[in-house]
């Protein structure tokens, strides 16, 4: 039994301008950019998408690639947007809070992106024996890292 080969990016692009009305076209092509690397293409698909809006069925995995491709093109303020609705929307809350990490180190805020894949870490390896040990003290680090990251007072 043989495989039909996905369609490519070419073809997809070419469906979604012909259908620039139809979002799951205009996320085909997003997708479709994003695994050749054309994230500055991408983004026009996931733009459009969008604004058309996202199918409620396609909407978790979407966020988090649009998220993740807005990071890539340097629209630091609407990935944090998107990835945190992602995690709201809490389809795949852990994978949206590790591209959520990856944004805000972008962004310079470093702390910040140790601390929330340190949060995350003790979350999802919660039946971890190293890290059932050390849990109070990563959490510890966690805390101290996102203090560190907050504005202090005006002086």
């Amino acid at each position: 039994m043989t495989s039909t080969p996905a369609p490519s990016r070419e073809a997809l692009c070419g469906e979604a301008h012909a259908r620039p009305l139809d979002a799951r076209a205009q996320i085909a092509a997003a997708y479709a950019c994003d695994r050749d690397g054309v994230e500055e293409e991408a983004v026009v698909f996931y733009d459009a998408a969008w604004k058309l809006g996202v199918p409620s069925e396609q909407r978790a995995e979407f966020l988090i690639g649009y998220g993740s491709t807005l990071k890539n093109v340097g629209r630091l303020d609407e990935s944090l947007r998107i990835l945190g609705q992602a995690i709201t929307d809490g389809a795949f809350p852990s994978a949206a809070r590790a591209f959520l990490a990856l944004t805000l180190q972008a962004s310079g805020r470093s702390p910040e992106a140790i601390a929330e894949l340190l949060s995350l870490l003790l979350e999802v390896g919660a039946q971890d024996a190293g890290l059932i040990r050390y849990r109070r003290s990563l959490a510890w680090y966690a805390d101290q890292l996102r203090a560190s990251a907050e504005p202090g007072p005006e002086k």
